[in-house]
């Protein structure tokens, strides 16, 4: 399982860095050293589409991207290979279910568009973070933490002072409707704190197009990779934009060697095993590698054994 996921981040980052090409499936069999039978058993695990298809809609949510940027639209479909605006208005409408002068345009009288900006002031951040209770209301995150402490609003403002450009948000009109915050952890990589849209602007691209600004800009600061915790029924959409996952398995009940026993005789898959800890002396954890659309194994852990929760870090490479 290691092997086949470290080559499908490999083949995520290859079409990530030449989304704007003509990419071949020989060509990425090629570069990844596999034939193109065995590509396809590859994204069959990992992806909730197949090579090409993964690739089509990579580079619709790439040029929507840079349509809320503020790009002119037959610019864009130029960019991304399409020779006509019609075909472009027509590939973007089976992926967002609008069309680009949609997804563009709020109002055209007040001539108000929605765009994607990063945080500029405290007052815009505080703004945000009301927009995230909203987002988050069936499960609100804590934000009155204790002075000093990490995740306080004190710290908030300090990672905001560090990096305000991975503190963006998008606006229709007025108001905030999709946003995405995070902060550069000492390894270098970026941890994705909260990210979301309104449930109104929900499959109109926003969300896609603000994890791409999101990545472009941790790029830009030299970052390694982006992560986060994704919460259930959220796995596609992150699978769909290449992200790969780990799982970690916890117990208050079941000791370590225990929960190892239990993957190793009643799972049927073989999962590796990348790491255990006990969390403050009492809580068991073990980490697996697994694909983010693989649902059996949390039923197993949470149902079948019982006294167990689980949670899916997603990542990527950038």
């Amino acid at each position: 399982m290691a092997a086949i996921s470290s080559t499908y981040e490999k083949i995520i980052k290859y079409i990530d860095e030449h989304i704007k090409n003509d990419i071949t499936l020989d060509e990425i069999s090629k570069f990844a050293g596999y034939s193109q039978w065995h590509l396809y058993k590859i994204f069959k695990i990992y992806s909730p589409a197949p090579i090409m298809e993964y690739i089509r809609n990579k580079r619709l949510y790439a040029a929507a991207n840079e349509i809320y940027t503020g790009k002119k639209l037959l610019e864009v479909a130029l960019d991304y290979g399409y020779e006509t605006p019609a075909g472009f208005y027509k590939a973007f409408q089976r992926v967002f279910r609008c069309n680009p002068s949609e997804y563009k345009i709020n109002n055209t009288r007040r001539n108000i568009f929605m765009k994607i900006e990063n945080v500029k002031t405290i007052e815009e951040l505080d703004e945000v973070a009301e927009f995230f209770k909203i987002v988050y209301t069936d499960s609100p995150i804590e934000f009155e933490i204790k002075e000093g402490e990490k995740y306080s609003n004190e710290w908030w403002i300090e990672q905001f002072n560090k990096n305000p450009e991975l503190f963006l948000y998008a606006k229709d009109g007025d108001k905030i409707c999709g946003a995405i915050s995070g902060w550069v952890e000492h390894n270098n990589n970026v941890t994705v704190s909260s990210d979301g849209v309104l449930k109104e602007y929900v499959n109109q691209g926003i969300h896609e197009a603000l994890f791409i600004e999101f990545e472009k800009r941790a790029k830009k600061l030299g970052c390694n990779g982006i992560g986060l915790g994704i919460g259930e029924g959220q796995e596609e959409f992150y699978a769909k934009l290449g992200y790969v996952g780990r799982m970690l398995i916890q117990s208050e009940k079941y000791s370590v060697e225990e929960l190892k026993n239990f993957l190793e005789t009643s799972c049927d898959k073989n999962y590796e095993l990348t790491g255990t800890n006990i969390y403050d002396g009492y809580i068991n954890q073990i980490w697996l590698n697994v694909s983010i659309l693989d649902k059996e194994l949390k039923k197993k852990f949470e149902v079948e054994l019982g006294d167990c929760w689980t949670q899916i870090i997603v990542g990527k490479g950038i």
